[in-house]
Formats: structure tokens, sequence, C-alpha cells
């Protein structure tokens, strides 16, 4: 089984580009990647130019010089001789949100807004909540 799910930054006009990531994406595993390791607009970037992942890591490649990251992304293109999948672009992050489950049966959607993560589940969307927030409570559970 699979943790599907999908990441995505949203531009200053709310539009967002997200790319899709076929394994691990619950909170504790992708949800702390990313706050670990995608800290900058820059590095997001850099992240969703990959395409769609078979698994995200703490590393764009082997050669990253990401402090204290141990595993590196699976690009479905670079790494399986798969096509590219270029970021798909979507009108407002509530937009990918309603279409995340269904189209890509996504159970987490991660977005890069203002600086930092944010989630939802779109099985079950109870709004954008942030990631840090959300792994201190799970934590203290």
């Amino acid at each position: 089984m699979s943790t599907r799910g999908i990441i995505a930054i949203e531009d200053p006009n709310k539009t967002c580009r997200a790319i899709y990531v076929h394994f691990d994406m619950y909170l504790d595993g992708a949800g702390l990647c990313l706050i670990n390791h995608y800290t900058t607009p820059e590095r997001v970037e850099q992240l969703l130019a990959l395409g769609d992942l078979s698994s995200l890591g703490g590393k764009l490649s082997e050669d990253d010089p990401e402090p204290e990251a141990q595993d590196v992304c699976i690009a479905y293109h670079r790494d399986r001789g798969e096509s590219y999948k270029a970021p798909r672009v979507w009108g407002t992050a509530d937009e990918l949100l309603a279409n995340a489950h269904e189209r890509y049966w996504a159970e987490y959607v991660y977005l890069f807004r203002d600086g930092g993560w944010v989630f939802d589940t779109p099985y079950r969307p109870q709004g954008w909540r942030s990631v840090k927030q959300a792994l201190q409570e799970y934590r203290n559970e």
C-alpha cells in the first residue's frame, strides 16, 4: 500500500503549482521532511522542478548538500526513465484540494504558502493547517 499525496506551492496570484508523490506522504513522514528540508521558496521550486515523484527525500539528488538529509527524492523521469510530468497549475489551493483525492487518490495535500507548510486531507477536509503545529500536537498525544 502507498500513502499518496500532492506537494504544491501557492503563487502570489493564488494559483498553485503541484506535483504528485506516490509513497509515504503521511504527516510524520513527508510533513516532517518538508518542514526540515524545504524551507525556502527557492528550494521548493527545485523540488517541484523534478516533476512527479515516486518518493520524497530530504535531498533533491545524490550530490545535494542539504545538511542532515539522508534520503534522496526518486523522480519518475530522472530515476525511473518515465516521461516527465511537469507541475500542474490549479486555479486555487481549494480547487487542487477538491480534485486531489479523485484524480490522484491523494490522502494528503501539502502547500507551501507564505513561507511555511500547510496541509489538508482531501478525503476529509478540515481546513488548511500548519504542518509544524499538527506534528507538535501529534507528538503530544
